[in-house]
């Protein structure tokens, strides 16, 4: 939790999104705010918010080591 909410740059973004095709998220979605909140609802239930914040970026980090 103490990495909620806590901004991001560009190449962690982009690592972000990297990550969630690794794990099985479409690319072709025109909307990433949509994608975000889907993740968020599988994997972070307790904030859904469509922002990618520090403590999205470790999941799906860790969630794509495991694939």
């Amino acid at each position: 939790k103490k990495n909620r909410m806590k901004k991001i740059n560009i190449k962690e973004e982009k690592n972000f999104f990297k990550n969630l095709f690794i794990i099985g998220y479409s690319k072709k979605v025109l909307n990433k705010k949509n994608l975000v909140s889907a993740f968020q609802r599988r994997f972070r239930q307790e904030l859904i918010n469509g922002k990618i914040d520090r403590e999205c970026l470790i999941i799906a980090e860790k969630l794509s080591k495991l694939y």
